[in-house]
């Protein structure tokens, strides 16, 4: 029965493990998270092998629950040696995150890069109502001064 919570225990540690390393993948520092990445999937790999015995046992009705007589350290070796990868995982973050420099020359680009994107569309919209503000009045007066308000057939029949 230890063996069943030592192997879930380091599954989900593993589990967590990856899907840090993942969350880690995508940030700044992401090339150094990938051999970590890497890593933690191999150990998933292994702990969950166990457990997939105990359910292929448990499917073809040969799993007995079996109290180990070599009651020593190696069933929890795994679990410890997951715990202190996980750790290490935590602890290579919160390195990472204080040795490398925010580039905040390449933020405060981009911030000014989406504000331009942002004042063009703004300035272009400004002008196109200018511009149709400013065409549609010189067509009016031109219609005004031309005498072409209404179309010819108009003023034909109203001459009649």
């Amino acid at each position: 029965m230890m063996i069943l919570l030592v192997a879930t225990s380091t599954t989900l540690l593993c589990f967590l493990s990856i899907t840090a390393c993942l969350r880690f993948v995508f940030s700044r520092q992401g090339w150094f998270w990938i051999i970590p990445l890497i890593l933690s999937v191999v150990f998933f790999y292994i702990s969950i092998d166990p457990l997939v015995q105990v359910l292929t046992g448990i499917a073809t009705d040969t799993y007995r629950v079996t109290i180990s007589p070599d009651r020593s350290v190696r069933e929890i070796v795994p679990l410890i040696i997951v715990l202190l990868w996980y750790t290490m995982i935590i602890v290579f973050r919160y390195a990472l995150k204080s040795v490398v420099p925010v580039n905040q020359q390449l933020i405060d680009t981009k911030k000014n890069l989406y504000e331009s994107r942002y004042m063009e569309k703004v300035e272009l919209k400004r002008m196109r109502r200018k511009a149709k503000r400013q065409l549609d009045a010189v067509t009016s007066s031109s219609r005004q001064e031309s005498g072409t308000l209404y179309p010819l057939e108009w003023v034909e029949r109203f001459d009649e």
